[in-house]
């Protein structure tokens, strides 16, 4: 029985063919990573047996075995690192895989142009990533004194009867909880407005719990942007700039990269749209 091919990424033929790839090993730790070459484009992939990565055990490892999806997802992830610090690499999400490999062959070449195109750009680009966390106490201290609107209510409770003022001090907890969410997050739109015009492409993403970034403190901004390597200098500049003052303010900025480009086809996909 043929067996499964697990693709990792895609990278330039000549850039392949320059750099001979090292023996590492594939996702089942029994067969190794090796190239495919189709014309242009050639792919890093690794072959698997069919019990035990067909669609269905994929799917039931994915829902079920949560030790295991850490493992394999790191593996994948640590992979594309290694093909990124070698190669202009377009990466392939976690999990890509075909039957053959001539069902590989078929999608690479049936989207070689958008491929290629992709190579083009990551030629010269980077993807980073911006995650802001949220010192919420701080930020309430500074509120307290600077915020109109809590300001107001607070010069307005001194002139009500004893009685009232109890009532009217519980809706003034409801409002500094409501006027330190809307700071941070125009804060962060500040932010996001500055540094973007650096970027070919930029994408707000959904902010993650602490359960999953392990924090202490909670994510209030997550953004990627994929950056040509001309600009990069100037995008680490413009929020190195604004990091004493977002520090006053209790937010800190996290700035990591430049990472695989993960998001290259849904960033060019809703620029496109747009």
């Amino acid at each position: 029985m043929e067996k499964l091919i697990y693709l990792y990424g895609l990278v330039p033929t000549e850039e392949a063919k320059e750099m001979p790839f090292p023996s590492l090993e594939g996702m089942d730790q029994n067969n190794p990573i090796y190239a495919l070459y189709f014309d242009d484009i050639t792919a890093f992939v690794c072959e698997l047996p069919s019990d035990d990565y067909s669609e269905e055990m994929l799917k039931e490892k994915i829902e079920h075995d949560m030790k295991w999806l850490q493992d394999k997802a790191m593996h994948h992830h640590e992979t594309l690192l290694f093909l990124q610090s070698h190669y202009t690499l377009l990466p392939m999400k976690f999990c890509t895989v075909y039957k053959s490999k001539e069902s590989c062959r078929e999608s690479i070449v049936n989207n070689k142009e958008k491929n290629l195109s992709s190579l083009q750009l990551l030629k010269r680009s980077e993807e980073w990533n911006i995650k802001v966390y949220a010192h919420t106490n701080s930020l309430k201290n500074y509120l307290l004194t600077h915020n109109e609107t809590i300001q107001e209510k607070k010069e307005e409770i001194t002139t009500l009867p004893p009685g009232r003022q109890f009532f009217e001090r519980k809706k003034i907890e409801r409002l500094i909880e409501e006027e330190t969410e809307k700071e941070q997050l125009s804060l962060c739109d500040h932010l996001h407005s500055e540094i973007s015009p650096y970027a070919a492409y930029h994408k707000i993403k959904n902010n993650w719990s602490q359960k999953i970034t392990g924090e202490s403190y909670s994510m209030c901004w997550n953004s990627i942007y994929l950056l040509s390597k001309n600009n990069v200098e100037s995008f680490l500049k413009a929020i190195s700039d604004k990091q004493t003052f977002y520090n006053k303010m209790g937010l800190n900025i996290e700035v990591t990269g430049p990472w695989p480009a993960y998001h290259i086809d849904t960033l060019r996909s809703e620029k496109d749209a747009g």
